[in-house]
């Protein structure tokens, strides 16, 4: 094959589902299936679907329609399930809002998503997200539920379950009498070419960006996933992921709507509290991060737990011994990101170890529904084998970055750059070679410098900052930080870390920090800075903060 990977010149597989509503729809054929499972709860298919059924039509009757950006703000658990679904099913543009973010951040998202109602949970573990909120929207606690604030201009209304006293917000909707029952109707006008989600991610400037999906992009992406790696009702699904990133929810919520399997869930990860779950609910796909996979590993319970049932996923250690591979890279791998929503390579034979001829293999292309290419710095087609650039097209790329004109995303002829470089061998499949941006990728989850470098220069006493990322053996890259006092601040690393703990998420506070003297910087000849000499600075110098 040649250096462009032509996979989605094919029409789709056929059987693909196109949206939420039709998602639903095949789900009812077995609606006592078990959709979601908590040490807490339990929710099937068929109450998912009644429950998400009610809040949709309030949410019709209080005026939210096609396109209104509705706000989703819960730990993994039952009612993030129901209030996603009610706004994805009448054709809202949901917004799924991380947990991580602290009061600052949170701010930031929902005035960038220019979210419109809010649907969100009082607490996640020992973490009260009302007062959060409240912290975040300087005035808001002041008023009353008819919100209006020039920090999230569109923001009208809060509605928070269970229900609280604050003056700010609305009854949940339907909890203040019945409404008409237009679901239905409004179910039928929802198409595969709507826009179904903003999912925020760290972009390479210094404002994270919001990557919109269509139903058809996101759901077809998932049930052929689910497809190729033989996901069944009867599966049971782990994950730590987070719903509100690209990978919960493509490769575990939709990837169990589209198969009737069963996820299994926890608010926060605890290996030996894990472990209990993954054994008592029978497990079958473990799917989570190579640090979480470790930590269940070295536990002492792990060889006490019967995880017979597990069958696949990213945790080997859990496999039968004649399962696992030999050799670490021997494993296979899937290269994905949130604008292609999740992967867009896979393995020929899931869950296989590589045959050693594809050692460091990312997989094929998604048969139908991905095309790449591999191009130079000019963005030509480099030929066969060369290393370049690799962009992507195809029908489960994004329809755009919000905010962003088409013509800033994609070139002309449609394709985007991923940002990541590899090259494609003789059989066509794809070896990745690193990123091509400065882009940090920490334990799954991606860190742009220049919003960190942008919080931390906020720091009263910071001349300067730099971000860079540093080597990890389990997380793969941490954030690393040297900052620059200005001229007579006393600043220390842990005043620095506390900063940047109440204004990021915890993946992205710098793990290493050094306060240096703009004359210890590590310099280039031609007066820039040297961004590898400050990665060795850094190593042997920072002070950790973990």
């Amino acid at each position: 094959m040649g250096a462009a990977q032509t996979a989605s010149d094919d029409p789709a597989p056929p059987g693909l589902p196109g949206s939420v509503p039709e998602l639903l729809s095949r789900r009812r054929t077995k609606p006592d299936g078990e959709f979601l499972v908590t040490d807490e709860e339990r929710l099937t298919f068929a109450e998912a679907d009644a429950q998400s059924r009610t809040l949709a039509d309030a949410l019709l009757a209080s005026g939210v329609g096609k396109g209104t950006r509705v706000g989703i703000l819960f730990p993994n658990c039952a009612q993030w399930l129901i209030a996603w679904l009610a706004a994805a099913r009448i054709g809202a543009l949901t917004v799924p809002l991380s947990t991580f973010a602290p009061g600052a951040e949170l701010a930031r998202l929902l005035r960038h998503t220019d979210t419109q109602v809010l649907l969100m949970g009082r607490s996640i573990a020992s973490h009260d997200l009302v007062t959060r909120v409240a912290d975040a929207l300087p005035g808001l606690a002041d008023g009353d539920a008819a919100i209006a604030l020039a920090a999230v201009p569109y923001l009208r209304r809060v509605h928070v379950w269970p229900a609280c006293d604050r003056a700010w917000t609305t009854p949940w909707p339907g909890s203040t009498g019945p409404v008409a029952p237009l679901t239905g109707s409004a179910e039928q006008e929802v198409r595969p070419s709507d826009e179904l989600v903003l999912v925020t991610t760290s972009g390479t400037t210094a404002l994270p960006k919001s990557v919109a999906h269509t139903h058809g992009s996101l759901v077809r992406h998932a049930a052929l996933l689910a497809r190729h790696r033989g996901v069944t009702s009867a599966d049971r699904i782990y994950s730590p992921m987070p719903f509100f990133w690209v990978g919960g929810l493509t490769m575990v919520v939709l990837q169990a709507l589209s198969t009737g399997a069963a996820i299994l869930a926890q608010d926060v990860f605890e290996p030996g509290a894990t472990l209990a779950l993954l054994e008592r609910e029978r497990a079958t796909i473990i799917s989570c991060w190579a640090q979480a996979s470790q930590a269940m590993a070295d536990h002492p319970d792990f060889a006490k737990r019967d995880l017979s049932s597990v069958r696949g996923g990213t945790m080997l250690q859990a496999l039968p011994p004649e399962r696992r591979p030999s050799e670490p890279d021997l494993t296979p791998n899937l290269l994905g990101m949130t604008e292609t929503g999740g992967p867009h390579t896979m393995v020929e034979v899931p869950d296989t170890p590589l045959p050693p001829q594809r050692r460091g293999s990312w997989g094929i292309p998604l048969p139908g529904l991905v095309q790449h290419r591999i191009v130079d710095s000019a963005g030509v087609e480099a030929p066969p084998g060369q290393d370049g650039q690799i962009q992507v097209r195809g029908q489960i790329l994004m329809s755009g970055i919000y905010k962003q004109e088409h013509h800033e995303v994609f070139n002309a002829d449609g394709w985007y750059d991923t940002g990541d470089r590899g090259w494609f061998d003789d059989a066509g499949h794809l070896h990745f070679t690193g990123r091509a941006s400065t882009l940090i990728k920490t334990a799954g989850s991606n860190v742009s410098p220049a919003e960190v470098e942008s919080v931390l220069d906020a720091m009263p006493g910071v001349l300067h900052s730099f971000v860079v990322a540093l080597p990890h053996p389990v997380r793969g890259e941490v954030v690393g930080a040297a900052v620059v006092p200005a001229h007579g601040a006393q600043l220390s690393t842990d005043a620095v870390a506390a900063h940047a703990r109440a204004n990021l998420s915890g993946f992205k506070v710098p793990t290493v920090i050094a306060i240096l003297a703009e004359s210890e910087l590590p310099m280039l000849p031609t007066g820039k800075l040297d961004r590898q000499g400050l990665v060795r600075l850094l190593a042997t110098n920072g002070l950790r903060h973990e």
